[in-house]
């Protein structure tokens, strides 16, 4: 038995870390060990004084009750320091921080963390801003990276170049806003260039990759026509509850653009999906007709459809829970959140649900019209 489990792992070595790519696995580790190390003493780089805690003392600081009955334990802690840069680097800190049990406001300190304070030199004492996450924050992304690397090959690395052009995007778009430029106008051209460099990239420029990309764009034109279309023949929204506008002079901009981008990825899923499905039918069978495509990418959307708008709810759902709980908490009605304060993810679930489905027979009909025309100028 133990025999057979050696030989299942170094199989499995043998697919994931092969002979001739181990040399590159150990340089990606070490780049990823090395980034963790720099970060983790980076402290230099910072012009907020940095102490790292070395001793903690923590005692109970009494419990508030809230207007429902609820109990909460307060805690209260004198912390000791290093500081790690400026001026009195090397020196000792004393700080005091006040937590609760739950967590949502204040933070809990332990010794080893870093943290960013506001430093009183004449006492040498300070208070705390917040804790210093940029390891964290490195470990994780690096972690995804090489786990992309690591189960998909080269397809994990066109999809880290996807991530960066689209974060690239969002940088460039959303600094032309903070110029004047219209959002709606912004957002229309960010939704055409995430679609094209996200799927030329992953899926190289061929003929399934334009028709996935032709039907995307369909599928967001039709889907916003039908927004305007409702919004034309009702009463529309009261943007009046949406939350964090601020001096906004057109939130209905803000909101379309919301509608545009929110479901983005999962059309573009279902799109790809049923393309390289369409096209890898017509190469291996090419006299295959128009009808027979169209009963196969159906069954294909069948099986995708359920599970993408499911990923659409609890994507919008997840977001709500704080919502919810905050309201809910403070005596505020069901069915007074669901009309006041939760309207605009309703809408955006229920039109981004009828572009997924609408991606399904759009895409089917695009894919098969970009075959069948391809294949017919290669039989004549």
């Amino acid at each position: 038995m133990e025999r057979k489990i050696r030989e299942y792992f170094r199989e499995l070595g043998q697919i994931f870390f092969p002979a001739k790519k181990r040399r590159y696995w150990g340089c990606f580790l070490l780049i990823y060990l090395a980034a963790l190390v720099f970060t983790a003493n980076d402290a230099w780089l910072y012009q907020t004084p940095i102490v790292r805690i070395t001793e903690v003392q923590t005692k109970k600081d009494g419990v508030s009750e809230s207007a429902r009955g609820g109990k909460e334990q307060h805690y209260r802690q004198k912390l000791k320091g290093i500081l790690l840069n400026g001026e009195k680097k090397g020196k000792s800190v004393i700080l005091k921080n006040q937590y609760t049990y739950s967590n949502v406001l204040t933070q809990k300190f332990r010794k080893g963390d870093q943290i960013l304070i506001g430093l009183n030199t004449s006492s040498m004492s300070g208070t705390v801003k917040v804790l210093k996450r940029d390891v964290y924050l490195v470990g994780l992304a690096g972690g995804l990276l090489l786990f992309l690397i690591l189960v998909s090959g080269k397809s994990g690395i066109l999809t880290i170049a996807t991530l960066l052009g689209n974060a690239l995007i969002f940088g460039v778009g959303f600094s032309q806003y903070l110029k004047g430029r219209d959002i709606l106008l912004i957002c229309n051209l960010m939704a055409v260039l995430f679609a094209a460099i996200t799927l030329l990239i992953l899926n190289g420029c061929h003929k399934r990759t334009w028709a996935a990309l032709l039907s995307v764009l369909c599928v967001l034109g039709c889907i916003m026509g039908l927004f305007d279309l409702v919004s034309a023949h009702t009463e529309g929204f009261d943007y009046s509850a949406m939350e964090y506008l601020g001096s906004l002079d057109d939130p209905d901009h803000l909101f379309r653009a919301e509608i545009m981008l929110a479901g983005l990825g999962a059309i573009m899923d279902v799109a790809v999906t049923i393309s390289s499905a369409l096209g890898e039918i017509v190469q291996k069978k090419p006299d295959v007709s128009f009808g027979q495509l169209f009963r196969s990418g159906r069954e294909i959307g069948y099986d995708i459809m359920g599970t993408m708008m499911n990923v659409l709810l609890f994507v919008f759902g997840c977001g709500l829970i704080p919502t919810f709980l905050i309201r809910i908490n403070n005596e505020v009605g069901f069915l007074t959140i669901v009309k006041l304060h939760i309207p605009y993810e309703i809408c955006r679930f229920l039109i981004e649900s009828i572009g997924i489905v609408l991606t399904i027979p759009v895409s089917i009909l695009v894919a098969s019209i970009f075959m069948k025309a391809g294949g017919r100028r290669k039989s004549g």
